[in-house]
């Protein structure tokens, strides 16, 4: 529902109460999107584990898997996102939105400086979908939160919502015991995950040795993504494509001008000079706009506080 069809009014009882005049477009959530759902909110609200957030992302679809993608960058987010959030909570901190305008560009200004190499991965990758069924659930969120924040300018959906989030334990593992018995096992390491962990463990440390060993007689290698040395390389490609057309053109017009001053036969004909100039000009009209997307480049890198090379 929008703004158009939902109002509030004061109940018998004097508690305020929610009016749906019309719902519009609707859909429905399988199985597998509401246990990712609810997985997600105890990842974010109670466990605070990115690696679990990401896997339930994953599992709705909202978060793409492939080798294209770099995990590691995407957790490393996620955890500062999911400390900054948990701090809030506990603390009962200010929200970044209510902060002075100044104290935001401060806290953009080291989160940049801490994690400026993982913002250009996940802008590289675009490792994030929006799937178009969560449409509508986050468009019921912002209209009750715009009503909410409209009606009272100290509302707050996420606190509000975090007592109710607890009757989700029925909805994570089946019944709210069984959650409970997985969340203590976790604590104490008494899970069946643990358990088996511990079991294996001779077997997964011998297939360790096996590969350290493959790796000293030079039968694995390692490839890692150095993501300073692909900048690098996107900017030296573009350097190169402004020199290869700057000299490409300086010779087309060192060749017009020969040929206009001491050329003689077809080649000094109106027809193949202007055929000659037109192609320096054509060629050297590429050397500014090279110049732009270097400086583009540029300050698309700064933005992230990382230096050029």
């Amino acid at each position: 529902p929008h703004p158009g069809n939902v109002a509030c009014e004061i109940g018998p009882n004097g508690e305020g109460t929610l009016i749906f005049y019309d719902f519009g477009m609707m859909d429905s959530f399988g199985k597998v999107q509401r246990k990712g759902l609810v997985d997600f909110f105890f990842a974010l609200y109670y466990d605070a584990d990115v690696k679990n957030a990401c896997d339930a992302l994953e599992r709705l679809g909202m978060l793409r898997i492939g080798p294209d993608v770099d995990r590691i960058a995407i957790e490393k987010v996620g955890k500062d996102f999911i400390d900054r959030f948990q701090a809030t909570l506990k603390q009962d901190g200010q929200w970044e939105d209510s902060l002075s305008l100044e104290e935001r560009k401060r806290i953009n200004r080291q989160r940049r400086k801490e994690l400026g190499e993982e913002f250009l991965s996940l802008n590289a990758d675009s490792p994030f979908i929006f799937p178009p069924t969560w449409t509508f659930v986050f468009r019921a969120f912002f209209s009750l939160d715009g009503i909410g924040k409209t009606l009272d300018p100290k509302y707050d959906l996420t606190k509000i919502t975090l007592p109710y989030l607890k009757e989700l334990l029925d909805l994570k593992d089946g019944n709210a015991f069984k959650t409970s018995l997985l969340r203590l096992g976790k604590r104490i390491g008494l899970r069946p995950i643990d358990i088996n962990q511990f079991i294996t463990q001779p077997r997964r440390t011998a297939r360790v040795e096996d590969i350290a060993l493959r790796l000293e007689q030079g039968d694995f290698k390692l490839r890692v993504r150095a993501l300073e040395v692909e900048r690098m390389l996107d900017r030296s490609k573009i350097v190169q494509k402004n020199i290869f057309n700057a000299v490409l053109a300086c010779a087309f017009l060192n060749t017009g001008i020969i040929l206009s001053t001491v050329g003689k036969g077809p080649m000094a004909s109106k027809i193949a000079l202007r055929a000659i100039f037109g192609a320096a000009v054509l060629i050297g009209s590429r050397v500014p706009l090279g110049l732009r997307e270097l400086k583009k480049l540029d300050d698309y890198t700064s933005r992230y506080l990382v230096k050029k090379r």
